[in-house]
């Protein structure tokens, strides 16, 4: 019986959803249809009502690329706006410990540990937050260079928040291991951002010093690959390595054998 029911009401969502997608279909063929009528006696080309559809469609890419960043910030509220040093921070900025990671967005195990560090984080009370240091691998390179240059871009153009947005977005549908994205400036409109801002920002090389300091930090702090944490305790300055994948229980147990120390 509760088979059935569930059933039924899953056929009358897909039916709503449907009408309400055909609706609002209709009511874009209406303002087009407006947008084209001509007084008697002007008559648009083909060239011209092909413009105008072209503007219509892009215009309603934009707009769905909007919504869709809008409701991306609202998954990533734990990113302050501004952070101190220009940092690349998720969650309270006083928080005790922090997950300093060294990523390369290329890197398919980094992508599977992302979702690991953010939920700790979320779940930590304002006792953990995490700092992306940038880390690309030699081998994925130059891709996952200009990768973490674009999410530099991304910074500088809007703030902390967006970028950590953008970061999780490159990690989550890039090709991996050298592959990327493609055309980034194209990729970042898909979520609403200036894709001719960021790319811009990528033809200037503003931010190879600061991938290329990230990356000298990793060394000296002895890694070699990633991902790689950095445990810091901001109350002790006592730090603890981490290298390799992390699952969410284990990254919590090291946190905790630093904070019983």
């Amino acid at each position: 019986m509760r088979g059935n029911q569930l059933i039924t009401g899953v056929l009358i969502i897909s039916t709503v959803t449907l009408i309400a997608s055909n609706i609002y279909l209709h009511t874009e063929l209406i303002n087009l249809k407006a947008s084209t009528d001509q007084p008697p006696g002007e008559h648009l080309s083909q060239h011209d009502v092909i413009t105008l559809v072209d503007d219509r469609l892009s215009s309603l890419e934009k707009r769905k690329a909007q919504e869709l960043l809008s409701s991306l910030e609202e998954q990533f509220q734990l990113a302050q706006v501004s952070t101190p040093d220009n940092r690349l921070i998720y969650g309270e900025l006083n928080a005790r410990i922090t997950l300093q990671e060294y990523g390369d967005i290329e890197c398919p195990y980094c992508r599977k540990m992302h979702g690991s560090i953010k939920q700790v984080v979320e779940h930590s009370q304002g006792v953990i937050n995490w700092e992306f240091k940038h880390f690309p691998l030699g081998s994925h390179n130059p891709v996952a260079a200009i990768e973490s240059q674009a999410i530099e871009c991304v910074k500088e153009a809007y703030d902390n928040r967006t970028a950590w947005i953008a970061l999780e977005r490159f990690m989550m549908d890039t090709k991996g291991n050298g592959k990327g994205l493609g055309d980034i400036p194209e990729y970042v409109r898909s979520f609403g951002l200036n894709g001719s801002l960021i790319g811009n920002c990528l033809a200037s090389d503003d931010h190879k010093g600061k991938i290329n300091q990230d990356y000298e930090d990793g060394r000296r702090a002895g890694i070699t690959a990633t991902p790689a944490i950095r445990i810091l305790d901001n109350q002790t300055g006592q730090d603890y390595l981490l290298k390799g994948y992390r699952t969410p229980e284990q990254l919590l147990q090291a946190v905790q054998q630093i904070l019983s120390q």
